[in-house]
């Protein structure tokens, strides 16, 4: 990564993250000693990782109209995220904190918006379940979007996520602390090529795959 004006960085367990100007992100898996251009070709000024998801703060210009990506797959590929925030100027810098994630931007102050509305996790009900379940999607077969229903009986570390037919992680739903109750989060495939997917719950001694079907 030579020659490149650097705005931000960012590490994810092995990961490093970094956020050049008008190059995008770019990434490393050992540990800077060579980089590799991630699908964000942006101008990137603000990073920030929790859990598994990646957000990158993308700066306005004559190319780019700025705000909120996110990746859920280490920069494999990134979806933008600016619905709640409206924005269309630059995000100059990003952090998570109290379920939150808080842009602050240039010239326009801070916004604020859950992290569960921003990666896709609704709550439905607070009723506390007698027991962990996982429910099928639906609809299925779907294209490209589908909602994946699961119960959670008691607070824990809860993740929730996608892999093809190979076994290998394609998106990662849910990766967070959960209070008692129903939740539905929602798979988005516009991305991926029509097959077999399954999806897993794991959660405090609890674990369940099932079977999805995109169809293009």
């Amino acid at each position: 990564m030579n020659d490149k004006t650097v705005y931000a960085l960012a590490i994810n367990g092995n990961n490093v993250f970094a956020g050049a100007a008008q190059y995008g992100i770019y990434l490393s898996t050992n540990n800077g000693m060579n980089w590799a251009q991630t699908a964000l070709n942006k101008s990137v000024s603000s990073i920030v990782v929790n859990g598994n998801n990646v957000f990158a703060g993308i700066s306005n210009s004559a190319n780019d109209s700025g705000g909120v990506y996110l990746s859920t797959n280490n920069g494999t590929s990134w979806i933008e995220k600016n619905q709640g925030f409206n924005l269309s100027l630059t995000v100059q810098t990003l952090i998570t904190a109290n379920n939150f994630i808080f842009a602050g931007t240039y010239g326009k102050s801070v916004w604020r918006r859950l992290l569960s509305e921003i990666i896709g996790i609704q709550n439905i009900s607070t009723e506390i379940p007698a027991l962990y379940s996982l429910s099928q999607n639906y609809p299925n077969p779907f294209n490209p979007v589908t909602k994946i229903t699961y119960d959670i009986p008691k607070n824990g570390f809860v993740k929730l996520i996608v892999f093809d037919v190979l076994g290998r992680e394609v998106q990662t739903l849910v990766n967070e602390s959960l209070k008692p109750g129903a939740y539905k989060a929602s798979f988005n495939a516009s991305q991926y090529p029509s097959g077999v997917y399954f999806y897993r719950l794991t959660t405090d001694g609890f674990s369940e795959t099932r079977k999805m079907l995109l169809v293009r």
